[in-house]
């Protein structure tokens, strides 16, 4: 069991749904208190945002006594969560938010009770925007998430719940997209958390909502850091598997049938009469036909200027043996009207 608060790491969404169950519930229990009887730091409801300061040190007290234990604060990712909370608050206050965060973290300091406790005391600081804006975008995938899966088990009207649940496909797939390499580990890690968790929904797996649900993106494109394991691929194959995708699938879906033509001419006869009779035709007609299928799948690429050119050059070459064999029919049958006439 760990003895020390963990690493900071982004909360999962079962992490995120106790960590705001638990702020609901004292946010319920502040409703028409008198917070001056409760509160005992420097703050002045009088200051500037005071009064909302106060409510936010009050909230955060009573979230860190909620857990007995840094055990089950670490199960429940608290500290990072509650840091992120803070950081949320003071961006809403004022522009610079480390002077916001620095009577947080002086209240920490002075209450008897969290010094007592010692939990997330050097956990609450000002986070990169960078990082904030990552992790803001995540929870509000899950909040939304959060709210289909209530909607979603208390029959509500369902078509609440399926604009909930596409709002959290959304916004993963905006989030790809804003962010096309991401660096941090941790966040690739919850994205492909979420995915898992968001693809085996039963609504979302047999489609309920019908096609309103988009796809979610695959998250390996962005995160290349991960590339060394086994769920990852190197960052130069998702390079060539985001350009060649499409083709690739193409391709093979008619190698079994290129295959079949190719072998026909063998399996159709053993006749060597046959056989010299109907191969310069057929391995003529099968070329044309092979060259113009793929002509048409890469009609935009250089390959499918060069099939073009080969197309036209077997066209022609296809005419030539057909007037030569024209010509021969010609000899043949005037060889025949000269027999008759003989006979004759």
């Amino acid at each position: 069991m760990p003895d020390s608060e963990e690493d900071e790491r982004y909360d999962t969404f079962e992490q995120y749904k106790s960590n705001e169950a638990i702020l609901e519930q004292i946010n319920q229990s502040l409703k028409g208190k008198d917070l001056s009887d409760i509160y005992n730091g420097s703050v002045s409801e009088y200051m500037v945002n005071g009064t909302r300061i106060i409510e936010d040190s009050i909230t955060l007290k009573k979230y860190l006594l909620h857990f007995n234990t840094i055990e089950s604060c670490n199960k429940d990712n608290c500290c990072v969560y509650l840091n992120y909370w803070l950081n949320k608050k003071a961006r809403m206050y004022s522009n610079s938010s480390d002077s916001i965060l620095t009577i947080y973290n002086a209240y920490m300091n002075d209450d008897s009770e969290l010094k007592e406790k010692r939990l997330c005391i050097s956990k609450i600081n000002h986070m990169g925007t960078n990082k904030y804006e990552q992790m803001d975008e995540l929870y509000k995938i899950y909040d939304q998430y959060k709210y289909y899966k209530y909607y979603k088990l208390h029959n509500h009207n369902e078509q609440i719940a399926c604009n909930r649940v596409k709002y959290c496909a959304t916004g993963y797939n905006d989030i790809l997209i804003k962010y096309p390499k991401i660096e941090d580990t941790k966040f690739c890690k919850v994205l492909k958390d979420f995915k898992e968790t968001f693809e085996k929904d039963d609504w979302v797996s047999n489609k309920k909502c019908n096609s309103e649900i988009p796809h979610l993106l695959p998250y390996e494109y962005s995160c290349i850091q991960l590339q060394g394991q086994s769920s990852y691929v190197h960052e130069s194959s998702l390079q060539e598997d985001r350009q060649m995708e499409i083709r690739i699938n193409s391709e093979e879906s008619s190698y079994p049938k290129l295959e079949q033509t190719e072998r026909s001419p063998e399996e159709q006869s053993h006749s060597p009469s046959s056989w010299d009779s109907t191969l310069p035709i057929t391995l003529f007609s099968s070329g044309v036909s092979i060259l113009l299928f793929l002509m048409s799948s890469y009609k935009f690429t250089p390959l499918g200027h060069w099939l073009r050119l080969q197309t036209q050059r077997f066209n022609g070459i296809s005419e030539q043996f057909d007037g030569e064999q024209y010509e021969i029919q010609q000899h043949n049958s005037e060889f025949e009207e000269r027999n008759t006439e003989y006979d004759g």
